[in-house]
């Protein structure tokens, strides 16, 4: 073991223990009790804020004070709002092209916390924060999370993520101070038993995970075998369908609350699902400015934080879909831009919405959607009792085949398991290697 695993360990195992004060900056104690205000004192913090974040990215950032020609009285008078219109949309390309450009200038990166991530996409990106930008994030989150009484620090949970992932020969979760630590990667029929037995034994009071893992454990669990209650599921990092949800409310019988967000910290919105009912989610109006950028009939996320003056990211483009309504509410995410599929005809149409009969899942275990080439989908099964029968085949392809059989070629292919990425996750829409029509 490393001296920082060494490190780590010790923190989370007396973590519980140590007062909030010592654990959180104070911003993050700050920015509670303002979000507990008012609707006119939201609004206040909110102006102020967009207009500290402009004029400091105008005046200390490279990118920002080359691209972007604003006086420093219109940065100190105009309308914010007005103000940030005259910024250009920002590609993650063009950050990474220049990473160090959108820096404050007046900041070593030797002493902030540099992070990279792969993203749903594939290409990478790599940001500098420091430790109140990552508890100013935590406080929204409790700001939401905490009405069901949930603390990172002090709560009890499950906690399925990539964090938690284990090698193939060792046992599928571990106890790590407040959290029982349990791999995506053993979310399967052959360790279901000490899943079990695990969670009993630790008995969780909440449950923090990616949405296909804690649908892959409602999948080989059922909720008679636990014998404890979960208070809330707080579900995070990747879009969730409605049958996900049904399964895992089934198991765990909670409220469950479902985030989004993304690596680069541009944009965070809450839905909701509890009794069989899905919440839209609603985008938080003081953790960003939430825009929408028409791309033909879909409408990109375009997300300003208020907070990130250390490396900001104004008007960024997110490559991920869903018209956002005035007053912050998405009636539907429809999904990130490599998760879209092109039909017969050169639409896009948004691969979450090819879903499989409820019914379908008294015999499938998992599923995903393919796609090589334009005009055509495969739909990769794993059967829940070994192989599909004629009937069951039959029944799952001519489904789809009513609904989208006008916009796609379908074919039906049973897989023995659908692999999790390197970070986790299971993907839904698969669309590596694509071949697009010239």
């Amino acid at each position: 073991m490393s001296y920082i695993d060494w490190l780590e360990k010790r923190y989370y195992a007396y973590r519980k223990y140590i007062p909030a004060r010592v654990l959180y900056h104070p911003e993050y104690f700050r920015l509670l009790r303002q979000l507990g205000a008012g609707a006119e004192q939201r609004e206040q913090l909110r102006t102020r804020q967009l207009r500290h974040i402009l004029s400091s990215a105008c005046t200390h950032v490279p990118f920002y004070r080359s691209t972007v020609r604003l006086s420093a009285a219109e940065l100190a008078h105009e309308a914010p709002d007005e103000l940030l219109a005259r910024f250009p949309y920002l590609s993650k390309a063009e950050v990474m092209s220049r990473q160090r450009d959108f820096l404050d200038e007046r900041l070593n990166p030797r002493f902030l916390n540099y992070v990279t991530s792969g993203g749903s996409s594939g290409q990478g990106i790599g940001l500098w924060r420091n430790k109140r930008l990552a508890d100013i994030e935590k406080a929204f989150l409790i700001d939401c999370w905490g009405k069901s009484g949930f603390s990172f620090d002090k709560s009890n949970y499950l906690r399925i993520g990539a964090d938690a992932r284990r090698l193939a020969h060792e046992a599928p979760s571990r106890v790590m101070g407040n959290r029982l630590m349990l791999s995506p990667y053993h979310l399967a029929p052959q360790h279901r038993n000490q899943i079990v037995a695990d969670l009993n034994a630790y008995r969780p009071d909440y449950v923090h995970a990616y949405p296909s893992s804690a649908a892959a454990l409602a999948e080989i669990v059922s909720a008679g075998e636990l014998d404890f209650k979960v208070k809330a599921v707080m579900l995070v990092s990747e879009p969730a369908t409605l049958q996900q949800l049904a399964a895992i409310e089934g198991l765990f019988r909670c409220p469950i609350s479902i985030s989004y967000g993304q690596s680069e910290r541009t944009n965070l919105a809450f839905a909701s699902y509890h009794g069989g009912v899905f919440q839209p989610y609603r985008f938080e109006p003081l953790y960003a400015v939430t825009e929408n950028r028409l791309q033909g009939e879909t409408a990109e996320i375009v997300g300003t934080s208020l907070w990130n003056d250390v490396m900001p990211l104004i008007r960024y483009c997110t490559n991920d879909f869903g018209l956002v309504r005035a007053d912050g509410v998405c009636e539907k995410l429809e999904g990130r831009d490599q998760e879209f599929l092109i039909d017969r005809f050169g639409n896009r149409i948004p691969g979450l919405s090819i879903v499989i009969d409820e019914v379908t899942w008294d015999f499938v275990r998992l599923y995903q959607v393919r796609q090589q080439q334009a005009g055509a989908i495969r739909l990769a099964v794993v059967g829940k009792h070994g192989a599909l029968s004629g009937e069951q085949r039959e029944f799952v392809l001519g489904a789809q085949l009513k609904r989208w059989g006008s916009f796609f070629d379908i074919d039906l292919e049973e897989v023995a398991d659908i692999p999790l990425a390197p970070n986790g996750k299971r993907k839904l829409v698969d669309t590596t290697g694509r071949r697009l029509p010239a």
